[in-house]
């Protein structure tokens, strides 16, 4: 008996969604970073607030900045990664400037960076 295994790969199709969907969450947390740094201000101006509030809203809304960021990152990389069908043909050659020799996991693209430490963020 044969069985058919899963496709692995996605589609165009879901990789664009995707690619979407991440963008919008991007939008998301630099909407909730907005609304931290709203009521962090706010709090500064109340006397009654706890001393230590505000500086949180700050990290807090930090942080959502650089989830923002590192969202909107993962977006262009898997668009660059799998470009739209519809989209005319790249002729590179699949090797980047003075990176010859390195393991990149990507045709034409450095290595990735190491994401951030979030240590210290509340």
């Amino acid at each position: 008996m044969v069985t058919e295994s899963p496709r692995t790969t996605p589609r165009a199709a879901e990789l664009l969604d995707r690619a979407a969907g991440l963008r919008a969450d991007a939008e998301l947390m630099d909407g909730y970073a907005r609304r931290l740094v709203a009521t962090a201000q706010a709090v500064a101006a109340c006397s009654a607030a706890p001393a230590h509030t505000r500086p949180a809203l700050t990290r807090q809304a930090a942080a959502c900045r650089r989830a923002a960021r590192q969202l909107r990152a993962a977006a262009s990389v898997l668009l660059a990664a799998h470009p739209r069908p519809d989209a005319a043909p790249s002729y590179r050659t699949g090797r980047s400037s003075g990176r010859a020799g390195r393991p990149s996991g990507l045709p034409g693209r450095p290595p990735a960076a190491e994401p951030p430490s979030y240590d210290g963020i509340a």
